[in-house]
């Protein structure tokens, strides 16, 4: 039987046709849909930055700086501010260059900010002098809500520089914090909790070099927990509420690696009635012989002081796993003076005044 070949050809083109106009409309639709997406995901990224400067706004806070715009599509929403300022209710104020903020478009709330360009903080209270801070990298991410709460943020920068004006700078080469997350109180547990976590390396200052032990400090790592609401209002009201209501610091672990000195503490903090910390925490502590000798070369205790301060630390302490002395005492904060068991060691200033 003879085949049709027209009738085929016809069929196979007709075929074809259908399938590439399929695929035209497929193409055409999923554009659509990922423009469609990329500009909600946008909207979403802008409502909830505006949304977070209209509450502070609410809590007194003055917010100035250039057009806000996004950008990015298809892989990214990026916004970017020009001169933003922030102006606190007390009348300090921040201020940088320049902001730039990214996420994917299937994560717009989660957002990773540039904060490599030079920060300055001024009009600080008793006409201290301004603030720089400056660094080789700095980034931060930052989780929001859709109407505008920060849920957590990270800090992560790289050769940073804080300067006062007329003063020298501290440095600090590596610095990783994390704040958050926020859990709200509950009938568990009655306090909201908040967590702070705080990572620094090589931490300087010419001051530092006026010390026994020298500079800088090597390591420096806090981990802990602040329990109790801190009010939306002035920074020493705040606290004087915040500890009446039953707030504190909770330490997890406190670390302090400094020249001989490794130290290691846990407890509770909050602030007296004049706002200094108070407070107990266990700690332990190695090296604090090479600390005492270095106290007597430099004059600060004499050898009949060293000599006693030394049978002391016998006493008290043990050789541990790794063949070195350590000792375990209270760190007391009390009255506004920071003492290691009952030797009284410096001053505790106000956290604010």
């Amino acid at each position: 039987m003879p085949v049709d070949t027209d009738k085929n050809s016809r069929q196979s083109s007709s075929i074809a046709k259908k399938l590439i106009s399929s695929g035209l409309v497929l193409c055409v639709l999923f554009i659509c849909f990922s423009v469609a997406f990329w500009f909600w995901a946008a909207n979403q990224m802008e409502t909830s930055l505006n949304r977070w400067s209209e509450k502070q706004r609410s809590r007194g806070f003055e917010i100035s700086h250039g057009p806000l715009s996004i950008s990015g599509f298809p892989f990214l929403v990026r916004a970017e501010l020009e001169e933003p300022r922030i102006k606190s209710p007390e009348g300090w104020y921040w201020q940088t260059s320049r902001l730039s903020a990214e996420a994917t478009p299937w994560s717009p709330l989660s957002m990773e900010v540039d904060l490599s360009a030079k920060h300055i903080i001024d009009g600080l209270p008793n006409n201290h002098p301004a603030i720089t801070i400056e660094s080789d990298r700095a980034k931060s991410t930052a989780q929001l809500t859709l109407e505008g709460e920060l849920l957590n943020a990270r800090l992560q920068a790289d050769k940073l520089v804080v300067t006062r004006e007329s003063h020298h700078p501290l440095t600090v080469t590596t610095l990783d914090t994390t704040l958050g997350p926020l859990k709200p109180a509950s009938a568990i547990t009655p306090l909201q909790e908040f967590n702070i976590l705080i990572k620094a390396q090589d931490i300087n200052h010419p001051e530092l070099d006026k010390t026994p032990l020298k500079g800088p400090i090597t390591q420096l790592n806090l981990d802990g927990t602040l329990y109790g609401t801190v009010p939306k209002t002035k920074l020493k009201k705040a606290l004087h509420i915040w500890r009446d209501t039953g707030g504190f610091l909770s330490l997890h672990d406190m670390s302090l690696r400094w020249g001989p000195l490794l130290m290691d503490a846990r407890g509770k903090i909050t602030v007296d009635n004049l706002l200094r910390p108070s407070g107990n925490l266990d700690s332990r502590i190695e090296g604090a012989g090479a600390v005492v000798k270095k106290l007597e070369k430099i004059g600060l205790i004499n050898k009949g002081q060293s000599f006693g301060i030394k049978l002391s630390l016998a006493a008290l302490g043990k050789t541990n796993e790794r063949g070195r002395h350590e000792i375990n005492v209270p760190l007391i904060m009390k009255d506004g003076w920071l003492s290691i068991g009952p030797v009284t060691l410096l001053r505790l200033p106000p956290i604010a005044q």
